[in-house]
């Protein structure tokens, strides 16, 4: 019999964890979504359910030791009001659902979701946002890009809990000054799930590649974004981008193995990821 939990503060939510095996939910948007029964009766959720988005611990946003710094109960209308989140996390999140939504999911919800599509993953991994994860028995960080590891699939302990979502402050001001695109590719901008979606960003000094950075969304299993890759990239004039990308593109011609679905087809979504990222460099390499 399922069972719904109701703690009053972490600590209880972190004894119960530690002892129970139960769900976390904060806003419910994707559980109640994956769980779903038929009309009018409840959720079929495959174990007890805890909720923690009330909880006053998990409800900050705060810049700490070189962080932005995002509670796991901050819901995502509430982040679209704080001009402190990076700009790409910010057109992200405003593509997400309608407004309505937006008042009950949260950023930590559509990480731990782990869906290939989740919005908010490609400007997260872009920004190297990382995760602090906490237990009864301490905590630990990881990067959110390590976090992911498949559909539905996390690196998540089944005693812990997403603490809180941990932005560097260098990106953040290091983005204002660079090109930054976010694209999302729905059927229709409201509503949609994607069909896919990209973050690009490249910062310059005096028409050299000082950084540049590409994450796909539903294009694979988990986001795409090859470092190494993009490092063959850094240092270049941008007259130079153009050429290095002919050597370049077949990593992420290889990386890009989307699948059929409901949504969309898999030769789709790969033909239009490589043409953004086409679009983009030729974007780079102008002064």
């Amino acid at each position: 019999m399922v069972k719904f939990f109701y703690p009053e503060s972490l600590s209880e939510a972190l004894d119960i964890k530690n002892s129970k095996k139960v769900l976390p939910l904060a806003g419910g948007t994707d559980l109640m979504v994956r769980y779903e029964n038929w009309s009018s009766l409840p959720a079929d959720f495959p174990s007890s359910v805890m909720t923690i988005g009330h909880l006053k611990e998990l409800q900050f946003v705060t810049e700490e030791k070189g962080y932005l710094c995002i509670g796991g109960g901050v819901t995502l209308n509430q982040l679209l009001n704080d001009s402190r989140i990076p700009r790409s996390l910010a057109l992200s999140l405003d593509e997400i659902a309608a407004p309505a939504l937006r008042n009950l999911a949260t950023l930590a919800g559509n990480i731990q979701n782990a869906s290939p599509a989740a919005d908010s993953l490609p400007p997260l991994i872009v920004a190297n946002a990382s995760l602090r994860l906490i237990s009864k028995n301490g905590s630990r960080k990881m990067t959110v890009r390590d976090f992911v590891t498949g559909p539905g699939k996390t690196s998540l302990n089944e005693n812990e809990l997403i603490e809180s979502v941990r932005i560097p402050l260098d990106f953040i001001r290091s983005e204002e000054k660079g090109h930054l695109i976010y694209r999302k590719v729905g059927t229709r901008k409201a509503n949609a799930l994607s069909k896919l979606s990209a973050c690009f960003w490249v910062l310059k000094d005096r028409g050299v590649i000082k950084d540049i950075r590409m994450s796909l969304g539903a294009v694979a299993a988990v986001v795409v974004r090859l470092e190494e890759s993009e490092e063959k990239l850094t240092g270049l004039k941008s007259g130079e981008l153009l050429s290095a990308w002919k050597d370049v593109r077949g990593d992420y011609e290889k990386a890009v193995r989307p699948i059929d679905d409901q949504r969309s087809t898999a030769v789709y979504r790969k033909r239009t990821a490589l043409k953004l990222m086409d679009a983009f460099i030729q974007e780079a390499s102008e002064d």
